[in-house]
């Protein structure tokens, strides 16, 4: 299969930048308490987006500028972690393995939505080789974490639920205080199921410690509500209620499949 052309666009703007290492943008950008904001774009708007900020850093490992990523995400078999992004709960967050493709290291990682549109990430290093499963050691960290901010316990059981994957470019600001990810070639992917959005787009996601930048009120770019999990399990069909979702998914050209045509809906 051909390259996406939107990744090649990204991969060829991020080549010309200065780069700059993953300990630096841990150490100035690591952004595990912070603001997002998501847009999607096409080649235009994305090459606008780079010029009106100007002066960004790309992240850089040993020589390239675009990565693979794989994420595992869990939820129970009612889908409870779904549901309570679906109606807006205010004690809602999302669990998943991330496998960073180039390098093999897996994290387990919780995602809390936290008061004024700030996310929290917490993660731990996971054994790559069970990044479809829960652990034991993995679900204490849950339990752990959960119970610090909501006093809440890890739901169970928690199984792999859907999985995403992705090419992301980092960009960073001059100033240190903003990153940027640039995702390609997206698609999801449930049992034997695949559904892909459409070829050419970028989605940025801006985030900052403070949300939105004097450059995004400038540019006047259209925020989207997408939801990688969310929105990838409407996709496919695999789950109730995503109307609103839908506006979002059409953008992308992954309007949501039937119910009844998904594989794992018919009877056994």
């Amino acid at each position: 299969m051909s390259e996406d052309r939107a990744t090649a666009l990204v991969t060829t703007v991020a080549a010309g930048l200065p780069g700059i290492s993953l300990p630096e943008v841990l150490d100035t950008t690591g952004l595990m308490s912070r603001v997002d904001r998501k847009f999607v774009v096409g080649h235009a708007e994305f090459l606008s987006f780079v010029d009106g900020i100007g002066g960004l850093l790309a992240l850089d490992i040993e020589g390239r500028r675009s990565f693979g990523y794989s994420s595992t995400y869990f939820d129970t078999p009612g889908l409870a972690v779904y549901h309570a992004h679906r109606q807006g709960r205010r004690r809602r967050y999302k669990i998943r393995t991330r496998t960073y493709a180039d390098t093999a290291d897996t994290f387990c990682e919780l995602k809390l939505s936290g008061r004024r549109e700030v996310t929290i990430k917490r993660r731990q290093p996971h054994p790559s080789r069970e990044a479809d499963t829960m652990t034991p050691d993995a679900l204490d960290f849950l339990d752990r974490e959960l119970g610090t901010r909501f006093g809440l316990s890890a739901p169970r059981p928690l199984t792999a639920s859907l999985v995403t994957g992705y090419r992301r470019t980092t960009l960073v600001t001059a100033d240190r205080l903003t990153r940027i990810t640039c995702d390609t070639s997206l698609r999801w992917s449930r049992g034997t199921a695949t559904r892909r959005a459409a070829q050419g787009l970028v989605l940025l996601e801006v985030k900052s410690a403070g949300g939105a930048t004097p450059v995004l009120k400038r540019l006047r770019l259209r925020e989207t509500g997408l939801s990688k999990y969310c929105a990838g399990l409407v996709a496919l069909g695999a789950a109730p209620g995503g109307n609103r979702w839908l506006p979002a998914l059409r953008g992308i050209g992954a309007a949501p499949v039937s119910r009844s045509d998904a594989p794992w809906s018919r009877p056994r």
